[in-house]
């Protein structure tokens, strides 16, 4: 009696342990929108390399503020 009952509760608690959680929806959400962010910082630093001098200095400090905002607006 005691092993059919035993295999139920393990068998229960595998299942709800395997199961998504809304928690790792949003981290995903998240994980994907810090990676856009980086990916644009990195497109902004590629296009400023053709640039001269402060020029160039002020896009990569642009893309630098830019990213540190997206990173804050992305969804926690």
């Amino acid at each position: 009696m005691k092993s059919p009952i035993r295999i139920t509760v393990a068998g229960l608690l595998l299942a709800l342990s395997l199961a998504p959680t809304p928690a790792m929806a949003d981290r995903r959400e998240r994980h994907a929108a810090i990676k856009l962010c980086k990916q644009n910082y990195k497109e902004a630093v590629r296009g400023a390399k053709y640039l001269k001098g402060r020029a160039r200095r002020e896009r990569i400090e642009q893309a630098r503020l830019e990213r540190e905002e997206c990173k804050r607006l992305a969804k926690r």
